[in-house]
């Protein structure tokens, strides 16, 4: 264990509690870790220790560096506070009402429509929302009373008071009632419901909390920057008796002051409620010029070149396919491993220090074959807030998963119509979810009904024996397939689908092996998707890859962007709708391309497989994004060197495909 002094006093410091303030790059996960492994491994503390995160990424990480500690998972809790709370309602739900587990409405635009709704069907608000008659006003209204009741779910102390508090109008008292209903009415709440349950829990039954007191001894929370009221409200319940109390931040990284989060329940509430000593440690870094290059070619002078100390390198590389694509990343992987140095990076280039980007998760699947046989470690990174299908068939697979386990969700229903493009249908209360399915099924359009036959089938199954959901997933799969070779779709769209197949099975072999069969149901499944514990590839440990939009805020010394192809970046569906769609997909370009601080790679394949015909692979067009950085380098002339271009290379020898 290699520590530094202040890293190491914060480690092994006695019985009490601490305030570490860290800045970025500063270890913080590192000591939380190695504190955790200390007080378990080392003190041998009789209790167990909750170490609780706010992204399932470093929960992961965490469990991940610790593994090799006997008996981990019955000596401590290592988990995001949503999914420690979800924990307390499973256990304890009862208490307050909930003879079964709600599902969890995840989106936002759910949460809209669940709303609009209560205003709808309340003769004394309709009239609020009648006032916006264009759908533009009426969203924006939605939004904003969204916001407060997310902000009232937030503060502990409001929401204990919402009809007398001065924060609130009566009205505003009345919606956040018949919201809360409207979500009961359809056995579901939502994220913040997580958190506001289990604390209702811990305040109005003592003997669950004393419970949890004596279990948990020692508690050591991360990012506490971001804490907001009801967050603060669990920990100060839980840590009232513990010996320990570790709470780790940085005040200048508190950026969610939008969701309640403040930093002052870090800096002046703890150091106050629980009289912990402030012990501090700090670090940071920058970009090279070639990377800057890249940038100003997407969106001019967004940088200033000169600023940059170092040169750094941008390279485009033209493949002959994707699986030759993924040879070129893995081999220029091994390759700068092996030489384990840069003249512009400083330290060793360890596989921590590289990330592989691309637009959509499914881009991955040729690389992640290759990482597994050349025996590098890899783990996906996943956006927050749970699951994501990246197309409509996968999502369509979702819904009914979905409106099977709670055949009263309207909002699951709508949605699912949405996309098979037929009217809203009236949810029959009594009904099982399997006839409403058939029902909604049966006026899809023809086009539809190929790929509904099997989807249902499939829920059928499940619903019967969850335990079936391998086999089962295995025959939809080969339906799919055969209905995706007669299909008028999208080559796109049907690789994202078949992505979305290959993530769901992923995540099932995941809970899978979690749970024991006779503990196992759909509805929990679903649930442990939503919170994000089951998703697949996260050990947390080896080289990173990631959606694009999972990385925001983060930098890595090499970045490779790979399937930069029209169709996959920017995405088709954007490039059909156009406007401030199309204007993202640049905003994700830009946000890609400047993760790196030192080297980056963009590939692009000139042919590729689709996952249903693996005899002819389709041609493919360089992303308009290469095609104007290539011109902006042509623009500014040789002298400028922003940028190389290179056909691709792999471990078994060099290709030179045709140019599209």
């Amino acid at each position: 264990m290699n520590l530094s002094p202040d890293q190491k006093r914060i480690v092994e410091a006695a019985d009490g509690h601490y305030l570490v303030v860290a800045s970025a790059g500063a270890g913080k996960t590192r000591v939380l870790t190695e504190r955790v492994r200390h007080l378990i491994a080392d003190r041998k503390v009789r209790s167990r220790v909750l170490s609780l995160t706010f992204t399932n990424k470093a929960a992961e990480e965490m469990r991940q560096r610790i593994r090799s500690v006997p008996d981990l998972q019955d000596r401590a809790y290592i988990g995001t506070i949503h999914s420690f709370c979800q924990s307390i309602l499973e256990s304890h739900g009862r208490v307050v009402g909930l003879v079964t587990l709600p599902a969890i409405l995840e989106r936002e635009a759910d949460r809209i429509a669940m709303l609009e709704k209560a205003f709808e069907e309340s003769p004394e608000l309709r009239g609020h929302l009648r006032q916006h008659p264009d759908a533009a006003s009426k969203r924006k209204f939605l939004y904003r009373v969204l916001e407060k009741i997310s902000f009232c779910k937030r503060d502990w102390g409001l929401f204990q008071n919402i009809s007398s508090n001065d924060r609130m109008s009566e009205v505003e008292a009345r919606v956040f009632r018949e919201y809360q209903d409207h979500l009961a009415s359809q056995g579901v709440i939502d994220f913040d419901d997580i958190l506001l349950l289990a604390l209702r829990i811990l305040t109005e039954r003592p003997a669950v909390a004393d419970i949890y007191r004596r279990t948990y001894r020692y508690l050591c929370v991360d990012e506490g920057q971001d804490l907001n009221a009801v967050q603060y409200a669990l920990i100060r319940t839980l840590g009232s008796e513990a010996r320990s109390v570790l709470i780790v931040g940085d005040p200048n990284q508190a950026i969610y002051g939008f969701n309640g989060s403040s930093h002052r329940f870090m800096m002046e509430d703890f150091p106050r409620d629980f009289g912990a000593e402030t012990i501090e440690l700090r670090q940071n870094y920058r970009s090279s010029k070639a990377v800057i290059r890249v940038a100003n070619a997407l969106y001019p002078e967004s940088n200033e070149v000169d600023k940059a100390a170092l040169e750094g390198k941008a390279v485009i590389v033209r493949c002959l396919n994707e699986a030759v694509e993924a040879d070129w990343i893995v081999h220029r992987i091994q390759e700068l491993l092996e030489k384990g140095e840069h003249s512009e990076i400083e330290g060793r280039l360890t596989l921590d220090r590289i990330v592989v980007l691309a637009r959509n998760r499914f881009v991955f699947a040729p690389l992640q074959q290759r990482l597994e046989n050349a025996g590098i470690a890899f783990h996906l990174r996943q956006p927050s807030g749970g699951a994501v299908f990246e197309s409509d068939l996968g999502k369509m697979l979702d819904l009914s998963i979905r409106l099977a386990i709670n055949p009263r969700n309207q909002l699951i229903g709508n949605e699912l119509c949405r996309i098979l493009g037929i009217p809203p249908k009236a949810l029959a209360s009594e009904k099982d979810g399997v006839p409403i399915l058939e029902e909604v099924f049966q006026v899809a359009s023809a086009e539809w009904q190929v790929w509904l036959g099997p989807l249902l089938d499939f829920v059928k199954a499940v619903l019967l024996d969850i335990n079936r959901f391998s086999p089962a997933m295995q025959t939809l799969e080969g339906a799919w397939m055969d209905a995706a070779t007669k299909a008028d779709m999208e080559k796109v769209a049907g690789e994202q689908a078949f992505g979305d197949l290959e993530f769901l099975r992923d995540c099932w072999g995941k809970y899978s092996r979690k749970v024991a069969g006779e503990a196992r149901s759909l509805g929990q499944f679903r649930n442990q998707m939503a919170t994000g514990e089951i998703l697949p590839h996260m050990t947390g440990e080896g080289l990173m890859l990631a959606p694009v939009h999972t990385v925001k805020g983060l930098e890595f010394e090499v970045v490779f962007l790979i399937g930069m192809v029209e169709g996959t970046f920017p995405d088709y569906r954007a490039v059909k709708s156009g406007g401030s769609a199309l204007a993202e997909e640049r905003n994700d370009a830009f946000v890609a391309a400047t993760r790196a601080k030192r080297l980056l790679y963009m590939t692009w394949p000139v042919a590729r497989f689709m996952p249903w015909d693996d005899q002819c692979r389709v041609k493919q067009s360089p992303s308009r994004y290469l095609r104007e950085i290539e011109e902006c380098r042509a623009a500014e002339g040789a002298d400028a060197v922003p940028l190389q271009v290179a056909e691709s290379q792999s471990p078994y020898g060099t290709f030179h495909p045709p140019k599209t």
